[in-house]
């Protein structure tokens, strides 16, 4: 949205709070939405909410050119937070919980590093789109990806569950199976409501996600009020998605050796010396940094509530327990750049909010030693659920 921003504005004179404005009822409408979704992959399977969904956000994307009005604009964002729920993260992570156990944080984050690629391409993709067909290029763009890649994968590589092909979680043998892999095992959604857990998870996460989505759409225009050029601005944030990538992809590595809560520890600290760097006038190279330790630390967000989701309260209705608290989190996603936006219109700079950032970041750390074990045996040996 970053990249959209400026064209945006000059061909409707939208303000930054009224585009903001937009990805927060996006995101809004999917927390509303996302528990339906949820209960729907429990229930039918991941693919039949994925496959629809996708078209339906290719639907969406290819009818932004089409837009002339405010009122439209917002409506095909709330259109892909409702009818097309089903392309987040929920339907993905119940098969993956599906499939690995022992290694199932590596599992999540190679999969969730598609996102950091996608944060790495996206900026540098669209702003060549924008550039040369306008800001409806970049949206249709943006859909035929979808139509053209993201489709063809889900319909005809990927599979559910290990017995799909003949096979059994972590290639083991299904007689060894332990509970953790089990979708028979573990907590009902009320069950789960009535956890300290399934509160101080949501608390920690929701916080995080108001601080980094927040930045994410804002983090374009911001390095540019610096004085720093599109370009260099688009590479910059490139750099942000290759950290989230390796990011995600290291802290998938270490919460299946050493206790997620540590390692959650460490990168929700990086988050904070991030903020505090960017919220203060630093040079081109230290922003490079920031976009570093931030993009890393964006891989300890919904990974990490995927991987502790599974652990704390097993695989039973773990779509509908992830939803829920991923909800929660996406009501923080949406509310984050419609503050960033706001913000920044009432004062004329970012300074404030990222200021507000660092003792968010601060907190969640302090919200993770309230957590409990999971009493997960080393290398993903069967839970306790009680």
């Amino acid at each position: 949205m970053g990249l959209f921003a400026e064209p945006l504005s000059q061909a409707y004179g939208w303000s930054r709070t009224e585009i903001s404005f937009a990805v927060s009822v996006m995101m809004l409408s999917t927390a509303v939405t996302l528990p339906v979704a949820g209960r729907l992959v429990d229930q039918f399977g991941p693919k039949r909410v994925l496959l629809p969904s996708i078209v339906l956000l290719a639907a969406c994307l290819g009818a932004m050119p089409f837009v002339t009005a405010y009122w439209q604009f917002i409506a095909v964002y709330l259109a892909m937070g409702t009818v097309a729920v089903g392309t987040n993260s929920v339907p993905y992570m119940r098969i993956l919980t599906c499939w690995f156990d022992r290694s199932r944080g590596l599992a999540i984050g190679v999969a969730g590093s598609g996102t950091g690629l996608g944060f790495a391409y996206v900026p540098i993709v669209t702003e060549l789109l924008v550039g040369r067909f306008g800001w409806q290029g970049g949206y249709v763009g943006l859909a035929l990806i979808l139509l053209l890649v993201t489709l063809p994968l889900a319909i005809f590589v990927l599979r559910e569950q290990p017995a799909d092909m003949g096979l059994s979680v972590d290639g083991g043998s299904h007689a060894h199976e332990g509970e953790a892999s089990r979708t028979d095992v573990g907590m009902s959604v009320t069950d789960a409501l009535r956890s300290r857990d399934f509160w101080v998870l949501g608390l920690i996460f929701v916080g995080l996600a108001f601080v980094l989505y927040g930045l994410i759409p804002h983090l374009v225009p911001m390095l540019t009020d610096r004085g720093i050029e599109s370009g260099e601005a688009a590479a910059i944030a490139s750099i942000f998605g290759l950290a989230a990538f390796g990011g995600r992809l290291l802290i998938g590595f270490l919460i299946d050796r050493f206790d997620a809560r540590r390692i959650a520890l460490l990168f929700f600290s990086l988050s904070a010396v991030g903020l505090l760097v960017l919220a203060l006038p630093a040079p081109p190279i230290l922003l490079i940094l920031t976009a570093v330790l931030l993009g890393g630390s964006l891989g300890a967000e919904v990974d990490m509530l995927a991987y502790l989701t599974s652990r704390y309260f097993g695989l039973r209705c773990f779509a509908q327990i992830f939803s829920v608290l991923f909800s929660a989190v996406m009501v923080a996603m949406g509310l984050g750049p419609l503050a960033f936006g706001m913000v920044f219109d009432a004062t004329g700079s970012y300074d404030a909010i990222l200021a507000l950032g660092v003792p968010i970041c601060i907190a969640a750390n302090l919200l993770v030693l309230l957590l409990k074990p999971y009493e997960e045996q080393r290398r993903g040996g069967a839970i306790s659920l009680t």
